[in-house]
């Protein structure tokens, strides 16, 4: 006889199935389909509607040869419903300043809409061992991430967004996590959900053998590993690098110039607690031969290579320049930084009526900045996080750079000051942040 399916069946077996959802989450670490049975294939059902509509209907949205203010602040809302007509409303932000971005990195609209929109291919869920509490879904292909994020870290991203666009026009080939869109869905009934796309620091990653998030401190930082044989996708912390090195050999010293200028940024927005992803795996022979054409040609630029313009985070920092004598430092494009030995409340300081143009970040054709920092990269995809070094290829970006030093941090670091008899843990003040995360990357570049 037929199950008769009436409302507490359906809610007894919606209940039923996010228990086994989260018995699963418990028991995995790695990546899984988002089927119909998955608590948030409803949400991620909106993202893909929203997310085909926006590239598909409005490619007056699309990117632009210069960013002007209202760009950062543009807002495109719509009500759309899906197959079964349950409506939802699509929010898209900044689009036209994301679209600019993908651009610059090489991802045209078509490959950006076939990875997030792929015809009946599911989206995959990253189970992580994140203490952040969001979540994370991966492209089907696995280049680019979704993950959802607070209201309040939505916010101060939108804030900070041209700043962070105008530290790739001054730095083409930063570290930080390029992040590619911003959304936001709300079903009838429930909370906002609020989704940032990023690019995938570690794609791509059939290779990859090793993967790590380090922080430059060990007080909590350890994650267990693996069983041998047992294929878990897994992050592991700084404990677990104790003994490890970054070998970038040639690469070197313009690695260590790049986290300098990243993190001097950081330092000035204000912000802490974020991370260097690191993925590794041994250099195949045809990944060898690429290296050493790259290496040849970087050898005959060397004299081009950048210096970083930093400041003081304390008296054991690296310090500005000797020829650098004034507090403004000029970067081409016209994007002025103000560079002083305090954190200000309002650090960043940049013309604001100017339009921004942002040209390719992976172009090796200009490389007489030196400002700029650019380097000759890998013929490969994402080579804009990928460097290889002396027996592995790397895969490397900076990560989590949205948490401000404010009350909940202030609790928090008097809290572990306790717990941890005050060793050194993640949540610390910008400037004391800063100078640890740069020592502790230079310490194990090799």
């Amino acid at each position: 006889m037929a199950e008769v399916q009436t409302e507490d069946t359906l809610n007894h077996r919606s209940v039923r199935g996010r228990w086994d959802y989260i018995r699963q989450k418990l028991k995995r670490r790695g990546v899984m389909d988002v089927d119909k049975s998955h608590p948030h294939f409803s949400m991620l059902k909106c993202i893909r509607t929203g997310l085909k509509d926006l590239l598909l209907n409005h490619k007056e949205l699309g990117p632009k040869d210069n960013l002007q203010t209202e760009d950062y602040h543009q807002v495109l809302s719509k009500t759309l419903k899906l197959e079964n007509g349950k409506s939802f409303v699509f929010e898209s932000y900044a689009c036209s300043v994301f679209a600019s971005l993908r651009r610059a990195v090489d991802i045209s609209e078509a490959d950006y809409l076939m990875s997030l929109v792929p015809p009946g291919l599911p989206y995959l869920e990253f189970i992580s061992n994140s203490r952040s509490g969001q979540d994370f879904y991966f492209s089907n292909n696995q280049r680019f991430i979704l993950k959802t994020d607070r209201e309040h870290c939505v916010q101060y991203f939108q804030s900070i967004l041209r700043d962070y666009i105008e530290h790739f026009h001054a730095y083409p080939h930063s570290l930080l996590v390029k992040f590619l869109g911003l959304h936001m869905i709300q079903i009838s009934g429930s909370r906002k959900k609020y989704i940032l796309v990023m690019q995938s620091a570690f794609y791509p990653q059939t290779r990859i053998q090793e993967r790590f998030d380090l922080k430059g401190c060990f007080c909590g930082r350890y994650q267990k590993p693996s069983p041998p044989g047992k294929k878990t996708l897994l992050v592991l912390k700084d404990q677990n690098f104790i003994g490890e090195k970054i070998d970038l050999g040639p690469q070197k010293e313009w690695f260590l110039q790049q986290v300098k200028a990243d993190v001097d940024f950081l330092y000035e927005l204000g912000v802490g607690d974020y991370s260097m992803l690191v993925g590794r795996h041994p250099l195949h022979g045809s990944e060898c031969r690429e290296t050493l054409g790259n290496l040849v040609t970087r050898i005959q630029i060397s004299s081009h290579d950048a210096v970083s313009t930093s400041h003081t985070y304390s008296s054991e920092s690296i310090v500005l320049p000797e020829d650098h004598s004034a507090d403004a430092v000029s970067i081409p494009g016209e994007v002025e930084m103000v560079l002083s030995p305090g954190r200000s409340s309002n650090p960043i300081q940049s013309n604001k009526n100017h339009a921004v143009t942002l040209t390719s970040l992976t172009s090796s054709s200009v490389l007489s900045s030196p400002a700029q920092n650019r380097r000759l990269l890998p013929n490969c995809l994402n080579n804009l996080h990928i460097i290889d070094g002396v027996n592995h290829r790397y895969y490397l970006g900076i990560i989590d750079f949205f948490t401000l030093f404010q009350c909940r941090q202030r609790f928090g670091k008097m809290f572990k000051d306790m717990k941890h008899c005050c060793k050194e843990h993640s949540t610390e003040p910008p400037d004391i942040y800063a100078d640890r995360f740069y020592k502790f990357i230079a310490e194990i570049t090799t």
